[in-house]
């Protein structure tokens, strides 16, 4: 062979090796760069951090004659680092979104979220193929601050505190003949302890039961039992030591006196007339990882009635005005501000007011008064102090 062909071969070899080299090293680059722009997907924002939305696929759409934002679910949730997915099996769309997960039914108001039963204020719609929601979705269940600018037809949403606990509502509404009863009871989600978070929603259920119960069919019987067991597991909880404590025939006693009390029970509802209407609805309060607050409103026949809920989060228990303050004589101090003070019967507002709910049952209403800060302050435990504003 001779040398200018000997050449010729090993250049040609070089030349190959040389561009599968090349070709390896593109193509590594490449993998790098497409594992980077992976690697890129937003973060969630965090509390306190202002995100716009602009360019989206879909775009908001504002009705104005409702004041009612309708946001694209898909391009929001995504656009703020969430994911969007369909579930098969309950053939729902999926939000997972800052620990959360809400499945949302098109053309429905009915939803789940973390696996409790809620009702939306508005049915899911389907327009152009996508998804929208009211963005009282994302400021309600996600801690989130929803700002549309209708200039610019611009989306910015500010994230708050998602470690907070958030109430959702679950509506039952149904006719009896004539008659009529709606129930919107609340959800807690997110607490830590997922089992007391449980207990409290079935206690909560089993009262707004407890106000339906002359109305048939209200919730399937079995899902009432188990509430009605859970809410009394919950209330014996502190009374344990005491019930043991209790002789045999002390305790047989008082199962005669109760039998015989819910006897009377019994035949006093029988004779009383079945109210037309019933309607039972919350107002929430104070929401926080340490202290939940709201009130029910009961209206029968169009008289009402309220009751506050007060729950220290972190001891997992109930607390009346006597838990919240060092007064010696409470009671007396807050006739200034209500005639009629039941230390069980107040809440604390989103601006961290001190209500007292005080009930006219003469008159069929119901008085909230505030108390003044300054009031509270004086008497107000420390424990409790971050509850005034």
């Amino acid at each position: 062979m001779g040398w200018k062909k000997l050449t010729v071969i090993v250049v040609a070899a070089a030349a190959l090796v040389g561009g599968a080299l090349s070709l390896s090293m593109y193509l590594t680059r490449q993998q790098e760069l497409e594992m980077e722009v992976a690697d890129q997907k937003p973060q969630p924002p965090q509390a306190g951090d202002t995100t716009t939305l602009a360019d989206m696929e879909n775009m908001p759409i504002y009705y104005d004659d409702e004041e009612v934002l309708l946001l694209p679910v898909r391009n929001v949730v995504e656009g703020l680092g969430g994911s969007v997915s369909w579930d098969r099996e309950k053939k729902a769309t999926e939000i997972s979104f800052y620990g959360k997960k809400l499945l949302l039914n098109r053309g429905s108001k009915d939803a789940e979220l973390n696996g409790y039963e809620i009702t939306l204020d508005r049915e899911v719609e389907a327009i152009n193929g996508c998804l929208y929601v009211s963005s009282d979705v994302f400021s309600d269940y996600f801690a989130t601050e929803v700002i549309w600018d209708s200039t610019q037809q611009l989306v910015t949403i500010k994230t708050g505190d998602n470690t907070k606990p958030v109430i959702a509502g679950r509506v039952l509404e149904g006719v009896d003949g004539e008659r009529n009863y709606s129930a919107e009871i609340p959800v807690v989600v997110g607490l830590n302890d997922i089992s007391y978070e449980k207990s409290l929603n079935d206690a909560f259920e089993s009262f707004a039961l407890e106000q339906l119960e002359s109305f048939p069919n209200v919730v399937p019987a079995e899902e009432a039992a188990e509430a009605a067991e859970d809410a009394a597991a919950v209330e014996q909880s502190g009374e344990e030591t005491a019930a043991k404590e209790q002789t045999d025939e002390e305790k047989s006693a008082e199962g005669e006196a109760e039998e015989t009390k819910e006897t009377a029970e019994e035949a006093e509802k029988e004779e009383l007339p079945k109210p037309n209407h019933v309607r039972l609805g919350f107002m929430k309060g104070y929401i926080g990882p340490e202290f939940l607050s709201f009130y029910w409103e009961v209206d029968v026949d169009g008289k009402l009635s309220s009751q506050g809920v007060n729950i220290d989060l972190q001891g997992q228990k109930y607390v009346d005005i006597f838990d919240l303050t060092a007064s010696r004589d409470i009671e007396t101090e807050l006739h200034v501000y209500a005639q009629d003070v039941d230390p069980e019967n107040y809440y604390i507002s989103a601006k961290k007011e001190w209500i007292l709910l005080s009930n006219d049952a003469e008159n069929g209403t119901y008085q909230a008064v505030s108390v003044p800060a300054e009031m509270a302050k004086s008497v107000w435990k420390d424990k409790y102090m971050f509850l005034i504003g």
